[in-house]
This record gives C-alpha cells, structure tokens and sequence, in this order.
C-alpha cells in the first residue's frame, strides 16, 4: 500500500501552501522552506546541488532526479511514523515495528521459552520509551535495525528478525543478524525462511558484505540453525556467547 499521493517541489518560500492534503510530500532545495514545513508538520525532504549545500532537514537526498519512488514512499513514511515494509516470505512478512506493535511485543515475549537464551524485554514504560527511541535514532540513522516478523494469512506476530551494527561488528560493511520466533511455531522452518530473506536483503538492499551472528552455546536449535543458513563458528564473545561469523 502506497501512503505518499503527491510530491510536490518547491524552491521558493513564498510557493509553500499550508494546507496540503494528507499523503503530501515537499520536495525543496530551500532552507526556510525546510523550516515552515517543519514548524507545519509538513512531510518534508531536502535536496542539496553545487548552489545549494549544508541544508538542515531530516530527510537529504542527492542527485534527486535519480531517486525511485519507493524512495520517496519510504521518506513520506518517515516523516508521518508509518513502519517501512521490509520484505516478504512465502508465508511471512516483514516490516519495521511501531509503537502500535507493543502490546504485540510483548505477547510474543510471553510464550513459553522465549526468554530462555535471549534477554526478557524491560517493563513496559521503558520498553516503550526504548522502542520510541529506537525508530527516532536507530531506523532513522541506519535505514534497518530489528524488524518484525507477521503470518501473511492470520496478521499475527511471529517473530522479531533484522540486523543491526553493533559493537560487536569489528569490519566495515558488516552488521549483527538477530531473530526470534514464537515458541508456538519452531519446527516449522520459519526461522530459516525469514533468516535467509534477511541476509538477502542485507546484501542486496543495505550493501553489507558480511555477517555476524551470536548464541547462547546451549542453544542446539539456533547453532543448527546458523549453521544450515551458511554461518562458521568464529569463536566466543566475552560474554560467552558462541560468535558466528558468513559473508554474504
């Protein structure tokens, strides 16, 4: 589904209209223009060229004329706080959270044996105030982070999958993959089909060129797991997680 409607340039304050229809997104090389739109709550992005440089605005294209829409889908999406569609499986998809997805979170959290090898989530308010932070500072900076993971057939949450740079990344162009499923569905080869889809979407969408893994050593399924999608066993983290390491 398609949010953005209209993409309309303006290059001269005096042009900017204060009521755009909803779906709208100015596209403007001014200063001021980025200023209004943001005292507005107008969705805004900002294009720099040789005469126009050094523009404060969130959202910063280059060579404008290039971009696709799905760009400026996305962009829209980012002003308004509507979730990125990351990809899809043959029986999930997958999309970036949002604060209507807590409740969610944590249900799937609450299934037994969810937080057997991985850490529970914090209480709630400040998992909330952690989440909103998350989509302000880590989906709005990398472009990708922790996802998560719903049935196609019944919308339910299944999972939480993505990748992330850590400090545990220690080469240039490499991220952390994490995932998690919901104890009602193991065995059921979910994890592989959504992990597979996530190393590609690393690859082919984000430019990374390798990855990183980690696991609580009497964790059998996820080793088998890493293993199956490609991953060697690197070595152990401090903490004594099992550290798997594939390029991609």
């Amino acid at each position: 589904m398609n949010y953005l409607k209209n993409l309309i340039r303006v290059t001269e304050y005096k042009d900017l209209q204060p009521d755009y229809g909803e779906g709208t997104l100015v596209l403007t090389d001014s200063q001021a223009v980025v200023d209004e739109c943001t005292l507005l709550n107008i969705p805004v992005a900002a294009f720099e060229h040789d005469d126009k440089v050094g523009i404060k605005c969130d959202q910063i294209l280059l060579d404008v004329d290039d971009v696709d829409d799905e760009v400026f889908e996305n962009i829209y999406r980012r002003c308004v706080g509507i979730p990125w569609e990351i990809g899809e499986t043959e029986r999930t998809t997958i999309r970036e959270f949002a604060m209507f997805d807590l409740d969610d979170l944590f249900m799937l959290y609450s299934k037994p044996g969810m937080t057997e090898y991985m850490e529970p989530l914090f209480d709630y308010q400040e998992e909330k105030e952690y989440e909103a932070n998350y989509i302000e500072y880590i989906y709005k900076l990398y472009g990708f982070g922790m996802w998560l993971v719903h049935d196609k057939v019944t919308g339910e949450l299944v999972g939480r999958a993505g990748i992330e740079v850590r400090e545990t990344c220690d080469r240039e162009g490499q991220a952390e993959m994490g995932f998690a499923i919901a104890s009602d569905r193991w065995h059921q080869g979910l994890a592989y089909e959504v992990c597979s889809k996530i190393i590609e979407i690393a690859a082919i969408d984000y430019g990374l060129t390798s990855l990183i893994a980690r696991c609580d050593p009497r964790n059998l399924g996820s080793k088998r797991l890493l293993e199956k999608l490609g991953f060697s066993l690197e070595g152990y983290e401090p903490d004594g997680d099992c550290r798997y390491f594939r390029e991609i």
